[in-house]
């Protein structure tokens, strides 16, 4: 500012010291000199301003909204000054702890570690002094978030500070804010988002672990809800948006992982979820593994209402007879070269689905076996492909087994090669020669 620097400054900073009638225009100047262009000038403006800020009632929102003005400078060191100061205008009184509160914790995901730590640290200080509204603040900064890092790193503040600085719980209305964030976090987050809020969520101490569960309850019923919208708006599965209904799918499941398998799935859930079936193969094969591992804990238990339409099932069945191979014909090769050696990690992924969805239709038809009469009008397809199954896992096992063993001859086996020699010579699987097989297969398709 024009006429005011360094050495005005400590002028006003004297008279202010010396003087019992305190002059508000040499405060308004030191006000206006935190905006000087020079760095020097504006550190010590700032440190006046704090200085005095109790001195002058008429002029502290003026003060505040200046000094607050200086953390968006590009100054580092400034935004330090100012963070570190920022408690001492909630001293004698808190009614700017609301404002304080906020803006702090905005800064709690700043980038640099000293500026960081200094944040935790003012906060910290501003929660001891005025507990009640520094965590309001903590909570309505909370609640502007714009991403789920912002909204978690927040809530682990919360989560340290509740515990160690204040030793005791939220309030129930408190307890009951933050269940309906981490609901509206689920909800809005996306599957790699929503990771991060559950492995938070199962650590935190916010609220109680049956509050988690009415959370994690609520947040799914919400989720079906939005599934079944969705659903009605996209009716073609091949559109881009069908993206959205798979990620929906994804958090469900996420969060029923979460919830344990003791939770009953009820009837509309279920309709939701087995309505998918027919549209497993638009999904990714990463995500139709986590949603058919949910699922086969959950129907091995029974823990799920009837869907109103089992033709689900059906669907489900068509889908693992299209994981089979299709038939071949009598190969001479078929023994040594049928699973070739640079598929080893192609095969294990198919065996790992076809394990999932077959245990999922097991599961299923183990407890509505009227289900399984709809399968008998179409066993002249799905019988051959399951018998040719067979066979592939016998020639894949005993190819295994060679090769395992030739290792072990030439010493090179490690731990892993030690396990699936085990598995491998655990199958009742007898070595025969290419002709013998040949022939069993011709007999078994």
């Amino acid at each position: 500012m024009v006429g005011v620097d360094v050495p005005v400054l400590y002028e006003i900073c004297q008279r202010l010291d010396e003087c019992s009638s305190k002059d508000s225009g040499d405060f308004q100047r030191c006000i206006d000199a935190v905006k000087s262009s020079d760095v020097s000038t504006k550190k010590l403006a700032i440190q006046i301003v704090f200085r005095y800020f109790d001195s002058f009632p008429g002029k502290r929102v003026s003060a505040l909204n200046t000094l607050m003005s200086q953390l968006n400078e590009p100054d580092v060191e400034v935004q330090k000054l100012v963070i570190k100061g920022l408690p001492s205008t909630c001293q004698r009184n808190s009614d700017y702890v609301d404002q304080v509160g906020d803006v702090l914790a905005q800064l709690l995901s700043a980038r640099d570690k000293q500026e960081s730590l200094l944040v935790r640290k003012s906060l910290s200080s501003l929660l001891i002094n005025h507990p009640k509204p520094t965590l309001v603040a903590i909570y309505c900064a909370i609640s502007n978030a714009n991403s789920i890092d912002e909204k978690v790193t927040m809530l682990r503040f919360m989560n340290e500070k509740v515990s160690d600085l204040l030793k005791g719980e939220l309030s129930p209305l408190m307890k009951q804010k933050i269940s309906g964030i981490y609901k509206m976090m689920l909800i809005s987050a996306t599957p790699d988002e929503i990771e991060l809020v559950l492995r938070f969520m199962g650590k935190s101490k916010l609220i109680s672990d049956s509050e988690k569960l009415t959370v994690f309850t609520e947040a799914m019923e919400e989720l079906v809800k939005r599934g079944i919208q969705l659903d009605a708006e996209y009716e073609d599965n091949d559109a881009p948006d069908f993206v959205d209904t798979v990620n929906n799918v994804v958090k469900i499941v996420l969060i029923l992982n979460s919830r344990g398998p003791s939770y009953i799935l009820p009837r509309k859930m279920t309709n939701y979820l087995f309505s998918k079936f027919g549209k497993l193969h638009l999904i990714h094969a990463s995500d139709r593994k986590d949603i058919m591992k949910v699922l086969a804990s959950y129907t091995y238990l029974g823990n799920y209402e009837d869907p109103d339409d089992f033709s689900y099932v059906v669907k489900l069945f068509d889908y693992l007879r299209g994981l089979l191979p299709d038939l071949y014909s009598a190969d001479p090769d078929f023994e040594y070269g049928y699973v070739d050696q640079g598929n080893d990690r192609e095969w294990n992924i198919e065996f790992t689905e076809l394990e999932l969805v077959s245990v999922v239709v097991y599961n299923l038809l183990q407890k509505n076996r009227f289900v399984a009469k709809e399968l008998l009008a179409i066993g002249s397809v799905w019988k051959p492909r399951f018998q040719y199954l067979v066979n592939v896992i016998r020639v894949f096992t005993r190819r295994l087994k060679r090769k395992l063993d030739d290792k072990a001859r030439k010493g090179e086996q490690d731990l892993k090669d030690l396990k699936l020699l085990k598995v491998a010579n655990n199958l009742p699987i007898q070595e025969k020669s290419a002709s013998a097989l040949r022939e069993e297969e011709q007999i078994e398709l």
